[in-house]
This record gives structure tokens, C-alpha cells and sequence, in this order.
């Protein structure tokens, strides 16, 4: 795993502000989050031995993310050092689970090129590196280029998308995106599907909320329902959903057993409130398993 940390302030709200508007918030939590923390940690409660990569600063926020890891069976983290300050996530969450989020990435960026192709020519065959767009295009490109020399399986999970990332597309295997992010890559294109075949994804994974997932490859399309929960927040669900699916992928599942699994696990996920301490635990990811075999 090779992406960001953050440290996520998330207040619950009863709606999101109006442009200008100022709302009083119902709470306040710190927690550990940004996307490639949360995909590690979900990936390991999977039972994936599981190594994150991530850049943090030299600062308080920084302790407070490692601390938040230290309890995490089979995840090992390796922090990438600089002098920008730990990122942060500022969270609004509304009742019923809506939620907005601004996140900052001068440290995610501060990622080079060298250390991304350093970090993945550790992989071998049978590895799986999951990445997302919180780094660099060129930080990201090397080390999809190592991780593909090396024999390793890629994923892409799209979000956020912060520049054009259609020409490296091709370079993953697996790409995972919600739906306003397929709409943004389809463009000039008729359809996310189109797009993505075009782009030479070879299976891509387009993720609708409380409507499950659809899964797109050879030529075809199939949907993966979800079950119907109360939400109360959706933060982080998509983190849960891809974390989920590469650590069963690279315990040797299948895709599709593994994108109906990470379905549910991110729907049990929403039931809860906040990022990290929402997503299933080991023991919950396990009966899951159990119950869909």
C-alpha cells in the first residue's frame, strides 16, 4: 500500500452549511484516516499481511496517526519523513451520513518518484499494490511501472481525483472508481465502460453506494448488490470497500466473491459513525466471509 495519512477532525452536523453559512456542530472526533491509511487498515482485517507506505511529518499529528496503527495485527507501517506538516482531513457530517470533506496533500506530494519505484521494487508476484490519487501523477506512474516489472498486481482506486489520471490507467489492473469519478475519466468518451476499455483497464469497478457495485470486464457488465442498512455515515466507506477487496484478492478470493464481500463490509461500515473506528474488525470481515460462502 503506497498512499497518504491524515489526521481526520470530523464533526457531525444536522445538514451541511449553506455557502456562507455558519452551522453549530452536534460533536467533535480525531481519529487516524486519509485513503491509504484507511485502505491498509481495512486490507488487513481481511487477514492480508499488509505494509503501508505513507509520507507524515515531523509533528504531533504524525505520533497521534502512528499510535492510532499500533494495535493493527499484520499491518506493518513505514513512514516516509518530510517537512511539511502531517495532512489533515476536515469532515462534515450530517445526519443520515452525508458528508463533505477537504483534505490537504502538501505531504502526500512531497512523495518523489525515486521513493515510489525504491518502495515498489520490494514487490514480487502475488503482491498487490493498491494506490490512489492523493500523490503525484509521477510519483503514482513510477510505482505502478515498478509494481508491473516486479509481477505485482495493481489497483487503482481513483478517488481523489486531482489531476488527469486517464494516461496511466492502462497501467493498472484493477481500477475502482465511484460514479462521479467514471463520469469524469469517460469524458469525450459514450460511457465509463467504453472509457475504460479504451483506456486498456482490463477490469474495472464502479462503486454506487447503497446500490452495491458494478464490476466491468470482458466486454461485459455485473452488478453486485447491496444489502439495505440505516446509514448514519458514509465517511471512509469507499476506503473499506477497497482496502477490503485487494486484501481478499491477495489472499487468493476471487473477483467476484471479493467485490461482494468489500460490499458488505463497506455497508456495515456506514451504520457506524466516523472513519477508522467505523470499519469492520477482523472478526466481522471473517463472518461475513462465512456468511456468503
Amino acid at each position: 500500500m503506497l498512499g497518504n495519512a491524515t489526521l481526520d477532525v470530523i464533526q457531525r452536523v444536522a445538514r451541511l452549511p449553506l455557502p456562507g453559512e455558519t452551522v453549530l456542530a452536534q460533536g467533535l472526533t480525531r481519529c487516524a484516516g486519509g485513503k491509504g491509511l484507511n485502505q491498509a487498515v481495512a486490507a488487513s482485517r481481511t487477514g492480508a499481511a499488509t505494509r503501508l507506505a505513507a509520507p507524515a511529518g515531523r509533528d504531533a499529528d504524525a505520533a497521534f496517526v502512528a499510535a492510532a496503527l499500533r494495535g493493527e495485527t499484520g499491518l506493518d507501517a513505514h513512514w516516509l519523513l518530510c517537512d511539511a506538516p502531517t495532512d489533515m482531513s476536515a469532515i462534515w457530517v450530517a445526519t443520515g451520513g452525508e458528508n463533505v470533506i477537504v483534505s490537504s496533500a502538501e505531504c502526500a506530494r512531497s512523495v518523489s518518484t525515486d521513493q515510489a519505484q525504491d518502495l515498489c521494487d520490494t514487490l514480487t508476484a502475488g503482491d498487490v499494490l493498491l494506490m490512489q490519487g492523493n500523490l503525484s501523477f509521477t510519483a503514482t506512474r513510477s510505482a505502478a511501472l515498478a509494481a508491473q516489472a516486479r509481477g505485482a498486481t495493481r489497483i487503482l482506486n481513483t478517488a481523489p481525483i486531482a489531476w488527469d489520471m486517464r494516461p496511466i490507467l492502462g497501467l493498472f489492473d484493477i481500477v475502482i472508481a465511484n460514479e462521479g469519478e467514471a463520469e469524469l475519466l469517460a469524458r469525450g468518451s459514450p460511457s465509463p465502460a467504453a472509457a475504460f476499455r479504451d483506456s486498456g483497464v482490463p477490469i474495472a469497478i464502479i462503486t454506487r453506494g447503497a446500490r452495491g457495485a458494478l464490476i466491468i470486464r470482458d466486454g461485459g457488465e455485473t452488478m453486485v448488490d447491496a444489502p439495505e442498512v440505516a446509514a448514519i455515515d458514509s465517511s471512509g466507506a469507499g476506503d473499506v470497500f477497497a482496502g477490503t477487496l485487494a486484501g481478499l484478492l491477495a489472499n487468493g478470493a476471487m473477483l467476484s466473491t471479493a467485490v461482494r464481500l468489500a460490499v458488505n463490509a463497506a455497508s456495515l461500515s456506514v451504520t457506524r459513525p466516523n472513519t477508522t473506528p467505523s470499519f469492520p474488525s477482523r472478526a466481522e470481515i471473517t463472518a461475513l466471509m462465512e456468511a456468503i460462502s
